[in-house]
C-alpha cells in the first residue's frame, strides 16, 4: 500500500443525484447520458490517479435504474479504454452463482441445503469421523466444516477439481465441526463439483444455462484462458516497488466455482438486479423467493477481532450467508463480497433497505481504491455522514503490512545462533509425502539444498539445529524443518504446518 491522502469526497449534489427512486420495478432500464453521474464520475477518476489504479468500472442497480460504465485502461501497454463490458475476473464473487445454482437444484428437487454431500458425491470424504458422517451442502457454502486454509491445493497447481476433492479426506481439521467459520475455498469449489453431478454436466454448464442465459450475460465466462480471447478484457496489475506493472493472468479453472467467473459491468447489473428482486428478473423466475432469503440469512456468526473488524468497519454484527457477507452497518443490513485474484479486486454490496446494489472492478491488485469506493458509496445511497474510506483502507493496508514486516524479521532471526545441522546436507536429500499435498523433494545442488513443492521451488538457507528458511521468491519465504530418527536418519519434513513423511527407495506412492 501506499501513503497519502485521498482527496476530499463528492459534493452534495452527488447526494441530490443518488435521491432514492421509490418504487422498484421488476425490469430495470438504462441510466440516460444526462450528466446525472457526472459527479460520480469525476470523483472516481480523481481517485484512480491518486492510486494508480490503471482500470475500473462500476454497475449501479438503483431502483429502476442502471448505471454502467468503464473508466481507465484495460492494460497500460495498449491504452485501450475500460468499457461497461470489458471482461475482469470478479474472483470470490463467484461464490454467490455456485450458492445460486444449489438453490435453483434445490428448487427444482434435485438437491437439499441439508442433503449430505456424499448423496451428490460419493467420493467426497473429510478427515473427522464426525464431520464426514454429517456435512451438508449448507456447511460447504456456509465455511463450517472445520476444515481450514488448503490452498496450496490448487493455487498454482495442476491439480483437477476432482484429485483435489479426493485428497481432502487426508487433511486434518484445526477446528470442531460446525463449530467457527472458516474462508474455505476448496469446499466451495466442491459445491459447484455436485451441482454438475447432480445435472449430468459441470458447473459452467449449469451457471451458463440457468444463470448467464435467462439473465442475458452474454459476456461472462469462466476461465483466464476464455476471457484471454475475448478483445474486450482486462489485463491484471500489480504495484511492485512503487510502479504499477503488467502480470500474467492465474488460471483457476481447477477450483472454478470458487473464483473464476470474468464479467463485465454491464453483465454484472443484471445479476444484481435479481438479488434485489427476489430472483426475479424481467418477469422471469430465475431463484424461488425461498432460495433467495435463505442465501440471504445469516447462517454462521464471523467472529469478531482481527482482520474482520478493520475490513467491515462500522459492523455491528457480520455473519455469512450463503455467497455473502452479511453486515449490520450501523442499524443497516448490508450484503457484500469481495473478490481477489492475482491483479484483480472486485466488490459486489447489496442494500436491500433502499432497493440498491452495485459492483466495482478493477484491474489492480491490493487497492484500497475496491474498498474505499465501496464504503463511499454505501454511504452515499443510506444518505449517512461520509469519511475519507480509501485514506482508511490504505491506513489498514500499511498497519497490516508493517506487521508482516515485523513478523518476518523476526523470523529470520534465530533464537540459537551459531548452531548447524544434524547431518551432512546430502543427507537431506530425498522425496518427502504428504497424503494429501503430494510431494516435496529435496535435492543438493552444489553447496546448497533446494526444495520442489506443487508450483513452488527454491533454496534452503540454514536457520538454526535442524530448521532451514525456503526463499520462495514472489511466494515469500517459509522455514522447514526435518525430523531425525531414533537411528539419528532423517525421516519427515515439516513446513506449513504440514508434515510430509520421507520416502525410503522403492516405496509405492
Amino acid at each position: 500500500m501506499r501513503r497519502g491522502t485521498a482527496r476530499a469526497a463528492v459534493t452534495a449534489v452527488w447526494l441530490m443525484a443518488f435521491s432514492f427512486v421509490a418504487q422498484a420495478r421488476p425490469k430495470p432500464r438504462a441510466a440516460q447520458s444526462n450528466g446525472q453521474w457526472a459527479p460520480l464520475e469525476s470523483y472516481i477518476q480523481e481517485q484512480m490517479r491518486e492510486w494508480k489504479v490503471p482500470g475500473l468500472a462500476v454497475g449501479i442497480v438503483r431502483g429502476n435504474e442502471i448505471y454502467a460504465k468503464g473508466f481507465g485502461v484495460r492494460d497500460i501497454t495498449t491504452g485501450q479504454p475500460v468499457t461497461a463490458n470489458t471482461l475482469f475476473d470478479i474472483g470470490s464473487c463467484t461464490k454467490a452463482f455456485t450458492a445460486a445454482s444449489v438453490g435453483i437444484l434445490v428448487d427444482e428437487g434435485k438437491m437439499k441445503w441439508d442433503g449430505h454431500v456424499d448423496d451428490y458425491i460419493p467420493f467426497f470424504h473429510l478427515y473427522d469421523p464426525l464431520a464426514d458422517e454429517e456435512v451438508t451442502m449448507r456447511d460447504l457454502l456456509t465455511h463450517r466444516t472445520g476444515l481450514g486454509g488448503t490452498d496450496l491445493l490448487w493455487y498454482g497447481t495442476a491439480l483437477p477439481l476432482e484429485q483435489i476433492i479426493r485428497r481432502v479426506r487426508y487433511i486434518p481439521p484445526d477446528a470442531g465441526f460446525r463449530a467457527e467459520f472458516q474462508y474455505q475455498n476448496v469446499m466451495y469449489a466442491t459445491a459447484g463439483y455436485a451441482v454438475g453431478e447432480v445435472s449430468d454436466g459441470t458447473w459452467g454448464d449449469f451457471v451458463r444455462e440457468h444463470i448467464f442465459a435467462p439473465l442475458g450475460m452474454n459476456g461472462a465466462d469462466f476461465s483466464a484462458n476464455d476471457s484471454q480471447k475475448t478483445a474486450d478484457h482486462a489485463t491484471p496489475h500489480d504495484e511492485r516497488d512503487g510502479k504499477v506493472v503488467t502480470i500474467p493472468w492465474r488460471n483457476i479453472d481447477n477450483v472454478a466455482p470458487a473464483g473464476s467467473i470474468n464479467a463485465g459491468a454491464g453483465d454484472m447489473t443484471h445479476w444484481i438486479s435479481m438479488q434485489l428482486n427476489d430472483g426475479m428478473y424481467e418477469g422471469k423466475r430465475i431463484v424461488s423467493a425461498n432460495s433467495m432469503k435463505e442465501m440471504h440469512t445469516p447462517q454462521m456468526i464471523v467472529p469478531q477481532g482481527g482482520e474482520f473488524d478493520f475490513f467491515f468497519p462500522h459492523a455491528l454484527q457480520l455473519s455469512y450467508g450463503m455467497g455473502w457477507f452479511i453486515q449490520d452497518y450501523g442499524g443497516h443490513q448490508i450484503l457484500l463480497h469481495p473478490g481477489d485474484i492475482d491483479g484483480f479486486a472486485s466488490l459486489v454490496v447489496l442494500i436491500p433497505e433502499v432497493h440498491t446494489g452495485f459492483v466495482i472492478l478493477t484491474n489492480l491488485d491490493h487497492t484500497p481504491l475496491r474498498e474505499g469506493l465501496g464504503y463511499h458509496l454505501i454511504d452515499q445511497f443510506l444518505n449517512v455522514p461520509d469519511r475519507d474510506w480509501t485514506k482508511y483502507f490504505s491506513d489498514i493496508g500499511e498497519k497490516f503490512s508493517a506487521m508482516e514486516k515485523k513478523a518476518a524479521d523476526a523470523s529470520r532471526t534465530p533464537k540459537h545462533p551459531g548452531t548447524h545441522p544434524s547431518r551432512e546436507l546430502a543427507a537431506y536429500g530425498g522425496t518427502y509425502r504428504n497424503d494429501a499435498y503430494g510431494d516435496a523433494v529435496i535435492s543438493l545442488e552444489g553447496d546448497a539444498l533446494k526444495i520442489k513443492f506443487l508450483s513452488l521451488g527454491g533454496t534452503l538457507q540454514h536457520f538454526q539445529y535442524d530448521t532451514f528458511v525456503a526463499d520462495l521468491g514472489n511466494a515469500g519465504r517459509s522455514r522447514v524443518t526435518f525430523v531425525l530418527d531414533a537411528n539419528g536418519d532423517v525421516a519427515e519434513m515439516r513446513t506449513e504446518g504440514l508434515k510430509f513423511t520421507r520416502v525410503r527407495d522403492g516405496q509405492a506412492r
